[in-house]
């Protein structure tokens, strides 16, 4: 048996079981692939229906060990023979097959939410606010101790762009059909599933014949056009409902009133897309400004339709109850600025002035639109009766509201008027918290430049902070500067242009990547006192933004508390804090960590930055809030459930306040529907409000001896596991050719993904200059998924040979949710990896094939640790649907592989000079480089 079968076996069972409960699933998948089938047949025609029903019993023959099964060279010689043409269909049928395996999923994961909510109240869902709210009472928390953090509780989702995200806008509209038919079927009865199912057949005619990738890149536009569709059509709706199922669980299992809590703000969203400039030069001060006018836009619309839906449904009598002097006060400078609304509401609504009030606002908010689309078109206009900022259309919300206070209706306005309230105080007139990010060196450039026209030396760190205390500006109109300082210069002015058109904090975080010392944030505020959003002379001092380092790399992160240690110990960063309510955000990066040092380090790193730097904040009088950019894959430092990675966090290092990056693929399936987004807010609510009262040490009995010895165990097994991946990744030039040669990453970027570029601009092609996520993308389209696990199986083998090292491993992964996690990563990883197709990948396009074999060796050592260290004879042998997942999915992604190695062995054939042919071929891969993407769950 050769090492590739032996892995196999290692990792998961042929044939995994079905949970009873999950059978609904597999009925789903069964009658979609059925659905599926009868459409090619019907527009393909037999014979391409055929060929992709043939490949797929093939595939599935070999991985069961059929006998007379074909093995990968006999598939690999039937792909090759096919045609472009037939190809291109058969790519298609496969990588759709996934998007429809995919949404009958998230239709599970909402069968499986609203299976518990029929269950009786003593069994709450794992995970959900009221399973937290019994745990924190029967651990005997008081009411007042939870309403307390509840009221601080501060969760902001961050949704960033990926270059890798594989799921068209258009396809996630077209799954949400799928999914709500899905649903509709099974609450259909038998006899009348005819007109459900034809309209499903439908849908999934419409699915064939749409691109499922794009024909062209998707600009930044683009990409702001789809986080907006998720915040219309998802977040604010799935925030709203979790407010409120937070409040209720806590009411009901504490019972006590949440009233002082209704309108109080626990979830923000952030947004990375039109703000991130580091890496993408896509990303102008003008896309910055028309993401934030289109952000406002989205969220004005919604609160418009609210106001109209309150119009229509707060019929209060005058007669009955009478109104506030205060609302007749606000109604008489109402009639006077908006005339032609009072001309065509006074009759109406004489006797209904809490009504007639509403109209008043829904007109102003209208106003408020206008000019806001006037902005965003280039032709500013006023509009009379517009909202100058969101403190007035709360006053005017506050009017009403005591209204109906006054009159009695409580309940009307716990569940009618107060989740618009809580709506508007979370969201204001922005929608989103546009994070602006660039690179460390980008603005040391910048600062070079200018001093360089104004015939001074760069500017040292005692420079930097006499010009961050004086007012003179750097900048006069006369300097000639160049492109690339204007831009930047002009990023600010386009973050103070938005703090004025919309409030202060749509656009006040300023995030620096790559961080290496305290002068990178000090750069940073002195470019942006020339857009006037900082003066650190006046008194008191004005800052508008927050500075945030990201540390990223593992010496990077090693450094970050020496940094932020010598921010907090100097005289004009303390004024800029002083400006800032004294409030620190630290951002900490998987993914550039993960691709600097593996899987073990990176994770050993980012756990032992977290630590020093709350405890370096807890001796200071600045709050810190720690922000996540975890990615979606094992390669990028996520791949947990959320709700396991918030236990690993450390304990003491959230306090209520957390960021999280939620990433390309992993915001379609957190997101794309509205019951699966109201499950992850809901478990990212828990966790953190958990996470505030559990400390993992406590709850063992675990002495500080015992830590010490945990501790001291991760340094070794992240140090070994360094080594090893330095030595390969870093030191030689082998593997990164293999990872040329072997993989699609040249394709991705013709595959029109995503607006930014696989490599930091001006970087050499390289392991240096390639940017984290294409890296982990190759790899995992391979099947090799080399990030997640290369350095581990070394690491563990060392320790299990000490005496007593694999009874303390073992007691590390029962007792220690960060080792835990790290596991379970690496369990995950390990399972979707398949190194008979990555050795096929490397036999036919290139690489070194010994280098391959010590991978292999690298790989089986790694799967039979964990399998030890967990006791157990397969992985994910606790997580059964997730194992029943991937063994399900593995031969329907198979497919896709032979024919991504056939059309780049076509292609690399095919001359140059061959565009048509060449173009055709590039279609095609693009096909299966969203397929594989689709049918792993990962994509980098």
């Amino acid at each position: 048996m050769s090492i590739n079968e032996r892995t196999v076996d290692l990792s998961l069972p042929r044939e995994p079981v079905t949970r009873p409960e999950d059978v609904p699933l597999h009925e789903d998948v069964r009658w979609l692939a059925g659905a599926l089938g009868r459409v090619i047949r019907r527009l393909e025609g037999e014979e391409a229906f055929r060929t992709v029903d043939d490949l797929r019993r093939a595939c599935r023959a070999r991985r069961r060990g059929d006998p007379g099964a074909p093995d990968l060279d006999a598939l690999l010689d039937r792909v090759a023979e096919l045609p472009v043409e037939r190809s291109a269909v058969t790519a298609r049928a496969f990588t759709l097959f996934f998007l429809l395996i995919n949404t009958a999923e998230q239709v599970h994961r909402v069968r499986r939410r609203d299976a518990y909510r029929r269950q009786k109240e003593a069994d709450a869902q794992p995970a959900s606010a009221r399973w937290a709210m019994r745990r924190l009472r029967e651990a005997g928390r008081t009411a007042d101790d939870v309403g307390q953090t509840l009221e601080q509780l501060d969760v902001r989702p961050v949704l960033t762009a990926h270059p890798t995200e594989s799921t068209r806008r258009t396809l996630l509209s077209l799954q949400a059909r799928v999914a709500e038919l899905l649903l509709e079927r099974e609450q259909t009865a038998s006899s009348e599933r005819g007109a459900v199912e034809s309209a499903l057949d439908g849908e999934v005619e419409l699915l064939w014949l749409t691109a499922e990738v794009r024909q062209d890149r998707p600009t930044v536009r683009d990409e702001v056009s789809t986080v907006l569709w998720y915040l219309e059509t998802r977040l604010l709706d799935a925030s709203a409902h979790v407010h409120a199922t937070l409040l209720r669980a806590f009411e009901d299992e504490f019972h006590v009133a949440a009233d002082s809590l209704r309108l109080t703000v626990p979830l923000r969203f952030g947004n990375w897309v039109g703000g991130d400039r580091d890496g993408n030069p896509y990303v102008t001060p003008d896309e910055t400004l028309a993401a934030a006018r289109r952000a406002s836009y989205g969220i004005l619309g919604r609160y418009q339709r609210a106001v109209d839906d309150l119009v229509q449904r707060l019929s209060l009598s005058a007669h009955v109850s009478a109104p506030t002097e205060a609302l007749r006060g606000s109604l008489t400078v109402d009639r006077q600025d908006l005339p032609d609304v009072w001309q065509t509401n006074r009759r109406r609504n004489a006797d209904e002035p809490m009504r007639l009030k509403l109209s008043f606002i829904a007109a102003r908010l209208d106003a408020t639109r206008r000019v806001v689309a006037a902005r965003d078109a280039g032709r500013p206009e006023r509009a009379a009766g517009a909202y100058t900022d969101v403190a007035a259309f709360d006053r005017d919300l506050q009017l009403v509201r005591e209204c109906l206070l006054v009159a009695g209706a409580k309940e009307a306005c716990a569940t009618v008027f107060d989740p618009l309230l809580a709506m508007v105080r979370a969201h204001g007139f922005h929608g989103f918290l546009m994070d602006v990010r660039d690179h460390a060196d980008v603005h040391r450039a910048a600062l070079d430049d200018v001093t360089a026209q104004l015939g001074l030396p760069p500017l040292d760190g005692p420079a930097l902070r006499r010009e961050l205390l004086g007012r003179r500006p750097l900048l006069a109109p006369h300097v000639p500067i160049s492109d690339a300082t204007r831009q930047v210069v002009d990023t600010f002015h386009a973050m103070r242009t938005i703090q004025d058109e919309t409030d202060a904090r749509a656009a006040s975080t300023y995030i620096v990547s790559m961080t290496t010392e305290a002068d990178d944030l000090l750069r940073v505020l002195l470019l942006a006192r020339e857009a006037a959003l900082v003066d650190l002379a006046a008194e008191p001092p004005v800052s508008r933004l927050d500075v945030v380092p990201l540390f990223e790399r593992l010496d990077d992160l090693e450094r970050a508390p020496a940094v932020m240690r010598s921010l907090l110990a100097d005289g004009v960063y303390q004024r800029h804090l002083a400006a800032r309510s004294q409030k620190q955000e630290v951002m900490i990066g998987y993914s550039d960590s993960g691709k600097d040092a593996g899987m073990l380090a990176s994770a050993w790193g980012l756990y032992r930055a977290q630590e020093s730097l709350a405890s370096l904040f807890r001796g200071s009088k600045v709050a810190l809030r720690l922000f996540h950019g975890r990615g979606g894959s094992v390669g990028r430092g996520g791949g947990s459930p959320v709700y396991r990675a918030l236990a690993a966090l450390p304990p003491r290092t959230v306090g209520g306040r957390i960021k999280v990056t939620e990433q390309g693929e992993i915001i379609s399936q957190q997101f794309g529907l509205l019951p699966v987004a109201e499950r992850t807010l809901e478990v990212t609510l828990s966790g953190v409000l958990l996470q505030e009262y559990s400390d993992w040490r406590d709850a063992n009995d675990c002495d500080a001896g015992e830590v010490a010895r945990f501790s001291a165990t991760m340094d070794a097994l992240a140090a070994r596991s360094l080594e090893i991946y330095r030595k390969l990744v870093h030191e030689s030039d082998a593997l990164f050719a293999m990872f040329l040669a072997a993989t699609p990453i040249a394709e991705l970027a013709d595959a029109r993904f995503g607006s930014r570029p696989a490599y930091r601009p001006g970087a050499k092609p390289g392991i240096e200059g390639i940017r984290a996520i294409p890296w982990g993308f190759g790899w995992t389209q391979i099947r090799l998924m080399l990030p997640g696990w290369l350095g581990v199986g070394s690491a563990l083998a060392e320790v299990i040979a000490e005496p007593g090292g694999l009874p303390l491993l073992r007691r590390m992964a029962r007792i220690w949710p960060f080792f835990d996690d790290v596991l379970g990563k690496i369990e995950m990883v390990c399972a979707k990896a398949d190194l008979a197709i990555a050795r096929a990948y490397v036999d036919r396009l290139g690489g070194d094939r010994g280098l391959l074999s010590l991978l292999e060796e690298e790989f089986a050592q790694t799967v039979q640790c964990v399998l030890r260290v967990r006791d157990t004879d397969h992985l994910l042998a606790d997580t059964p649907v997730l194992q029943s997942a991937i063994a399900l999915r593995n031969p329907y992604v198979d497919p896709l592989s032979l024919l991504q190695i056939a059309l780049l062995r076509r292609k690399r054939a095919t001359p140059a000079g061959d565009t048509e042919q060449r173009a055709r071929i590039e279609d095609v891969l693009a096909t299966t480089l969203s397929g594989i993407a689709q049918g792993l769950r990962n994509t980098g």
